[in-house]
């Protein structure tokens, strides 16, 4: 897959997680920020440092992927939860 498209698959996931936490989705900071990054890394997506763009793509989705506020996280926490009795 191409460090573009995993960035963009990143982007996406990192949206929804925002629209899901009730967080601001999209402000003007993360578009800078997001629209930075994918035109560094669809730069480096060519000739000798392709596998420089695809290592930061597959960082940058498994930060967003594993993050603690992340979809993917919260289902992993939502099978672990236990109650305990309250002591009277």
């Amino acid at each position: 897959m191409r460090a573009t498209t995993v960035m963009l698959l990143g982007t996406g996931i990192l949206i929804l997680t925002h629209w899901a936490n009730g967080e601001p989705t999209v402000n003007p900071k993360m578009i800078i920020e997001l629209a930075f990054a994918l035109i560094v890394i669809a730069m480096l997506d060519q000739g000798n440092t392709e596998p420089v763009a695809t290592g930061f793509a597959w960082l940058f989705f498994a930060a967003v992927v594993l993050s603690s506020k992340s979809l993917l996280t919260a289902l992993g926490k939502a099978g672990t939860t236990t109650t305990t009795p309250k002591a009277a």
